[in-house]
């Protein structure tokens, strides 16, 4: 998002009036050596320094706009040295240098963020790619390798729109698309397992028949531990730690099953929901993000 210079003026103006009623009662004295010996470091601050490496860097139009206001400021600086005024040079400077210090400050917390982002990312992806071999190994299984290599070659669009995304700066679309590829591919599978189509309708008749529907979720999500987490489980710290989700759906499974003997089967949806939740949180554990 770019905005217009006026509204990157208004910005600027706005930090430096937060700056000047912090330090209204601020005294600068300051012979004019010592305010051109400041000077020196204030340029090196702005100009080449490591932070104005970082400032110029960051895409943060926030912290762009500090930069510039700090830029002007320290120009402002160079015309007061000029004219002979040390003491407004020397507030020029002392404001510079204060706003390149918030200008550093935001662009580091913006870098935060987005290595967060791409981090989130990349473990969605992973997901993705790890489900995707499966779906791949499944077809040929089932003799069904022309369908599902149709369905690759539609991810792999999806997948390469959500790299553009990313490196575009859009990391919500980004997680939106790879999500969206995530789900067909789970569907996929899905379909596969029980022989149904690929998609489902999640309008049900009865209770029932979303008790069936929880059920093969349920069944299809148990799938998935196998598929995505054969070669972790063998670790046993990850095994250790899905295990314990794991135990937890299959006692909740089992007692949405006994609900739905007893004829309970608005309780045995709700239960089997909680079930698959486990194995959801046995599959995040392990180092794969798959959505909830």
């Amino acid at each position: 998002m770019k905005l217009s210079g006026w509204v990157l003026v208004v910005l600027s103006m706005l930090y430096l009036n937060s700056l000047y009623a912090a330090y209204s009662g601020k005294q600068f004295h300051k012979t004019m050596k010592q305010t051109q010996q400041q000077a020196k470091f204030v340029r090196k601050l702005i100009k080449v320094s490591s932070a104005a490496q970082k400032v110029r860097a960051s895409k943060d139009i926030n912290v762009q706009s500090l930069y510039r206001a700090a830029n002007d400021l320290y120009q402002n600086a160079l015309v007061y040295i000029d004219a002979g005024n040390s003491n407004a040079a020397a507030q020029s400077l002392f404001y510079t240098t204060e706003l390149m210090f918030r200008a550093v400050k935001l662009a580091g917390k913006q870098r935060i963020v987005n290595d967060n982002d791409h981090r989130i990312f990349e473990l969605r992806l992973r997901s993705v790619n790890a489900l995707l071999e499966a779906l791949q190994r499944i077809g040929k299984i089932k003799g069904v390798a022309e369908k599902t290599d149709k369905l690759k070659g539609k991810m792999d669009v999806e997948i390469s729109a959500a790299k553009a995304l990313m490196k575009a700066g859009r990391p919500l679309s980004a997680r939106k698309t790879i999500d969206k590829a995530y789900v067909e591919i789970k569907t996929a599978i899905s379909g596969l397992r029980s022989g149904d189509t690929l998609v489902r309708s999640l309008h049900f008749k009865t209770k029932k028949d979303e008790y069936l529907y929880e059920i093969d979720r349920n069944d299809t999500h148990k799938m998935l531990v196998t598929l995505l987490l054969g070669d972790k489980m063998k670790n046993p710290k990850i095994r250790a730690r899905a295990k314990k989700f794991l135990d937890k759906a299959a006692a909740l499974r089992k007692k949405a099953e006994e609900y739905a003997g007893n004829g309970d089967y608005e309780k045995a949806v709700k239960t089997c929901e909680e079930s698959t939740k486990q194995v959801i949180r046995a599959i995040r554990s392990s180092g794969f993000f798959i959505p909830g």
